[in-house]
């Protein structure tokens, strides 16, 4: 028996191969009569399914289900605030993420802090292309940022405190936000990067990005599979851990912030709607 040749292209290709020879058979090859004929109609039904389902399926490999996510914060164990992460559509290929971090208890009598971020954007061929960046935060350093993004001319325009600056845009640019959604797509092909670069305040900033393998990550919601990947910036002492789950499209359920080797807090997954 002679091997069976891979199949090249799109995942419908592979669905298809062993139909279109039968197609061939009943179709070209065979004498028509009233009963091959009937059996050719069927034939032709059945391969525009399998086509759909192949196209459907190859759709949805682009984009991450929708999620609100909420996540409590700790510093040596101890709860300081609570953060949630939020992710939506309109229409097929726009998205719009949100999230949310504030301080509660004690943290918040020594400093009332407060933080929010908005992006709207597109997915272009599976990869985030942010539209419109807004961050605003409060408390003892405020701050608010804006960014718009330009992606014919290939720039950015930020705004930080009233200071506009402008930046030349990569083909996988994107702000502190759409950075989420990118790492998880490409954790969910395989294809994750070895570094990330994001628009910062006044300048591009580049994240090297290293895979520390599986674990099992106990949260409030039970226990998950869970990858684990560490980003930081070559010149940055700050440093972060992300364990995405596995069963939840690699959505992060844990996250560890450092500086010089220290954990100054932790986000742990605590409630999740979808």
């Amino acid at each position: 028996m002679m091997p069976r040749a891979a199949c090249p292209g799109s995942p419908g290709a592979c669905i298809l191969a062993p139909w279109r020879r039968l197609w061939q058979r009943t179709y070209i090859e065979e004498p028509m009569n009233a009963f091959s004929l009937c059996r050719q109609h069927y034939l032709l039904l059945l391969l525009t399914c399998l086509c759909l389902a192949g196209m459907a399926s190859a759709d949805q490999t682009m984009s991450i289900p929708p999620f609100e996510t909420g996540y409590g914060i700790s510093r040596a164990g101890i709860p300081v605030g609570e953060a949630v992460l939020q992710l939506e559509y309109q229409g097929d290929t726009r998205y719009r993420m949100r999230s949310s971090l504030s301080t509660n208890g004690l943290a918040s009598l020594l400093d009332e802090r407060r933080e929010s971020e908005e992006v709207e954007g597109e997915l272009v061929g599976g990869i985030p292309r942010p539209l419109r960046y807004r961050a605003e935060k409060t408390g003892s350093e405020k701050r608010t940022v804006s960014m718009d993004f330009d992606w014919e001319l290939r720039k950015v325009t930020i705004l930080v405190n009233g200071e506009e600056g402008c930046l030349r845009l990569g083909s996988r640019t994107v702000d502190p936000l759409s950075l989420h959604l990118l790492v998880m797509l490409d954790l969910r092909s395989g294809t994750l990067a070895e570094q990330y670069e994001v628009a910062g305040h006044n300048r591009l900033k580049t994240y090297r990005i290293r895979s520390l393998g599986e674990t099992t990550t106990t949260t409030a919601m039970g226990e998950f599979t869970t990858l684990a990947v560490s980003r930081q910036r070559p010149e940055s002492s700050k440093a972060a851990t992300f364990w995405h789950a596995l069963e939840l499209d690699f959505l992060p359920v844990q996250v560890s912030r450092t500086k010089d080797g220290n954990e100054k807090s932790r986000l742990t997954l605590d409630h999740l709607k979808r």
